[in-house]
């Protein structure tokens, strides 16, 4: 059986599609795909969620 080539075009066509599909619902938090107020926002969030967890005291062990 002899496969054309149209049909290898075809099959490659629709996996890009696919996947520019998906891709584009997961899209990575990363400094070059945002604006830069969004950017900024993005961090100061960032750093607003970690403070808290600095600032609580490490866990005691119990004492045996």
């Amino acid at each position: 059986m002899k496969i054309k080539p149209f049909s290898v075009v075809f099959i490659a066509l629709v996996a890009v599609v696919i996947y520019a599909y998906y891709a584009m619902e997961k899209k990575p938090e990363t400094g070059t795909m945002v604006t830069p107020k969004k950017y900024i926002e993005r961090v100061q969030k960032d750093r607003a969620e970690q403070l808290p967890q600095k600032e609580q005291p490490p866990a005691q062990a119990s004492p045996r």
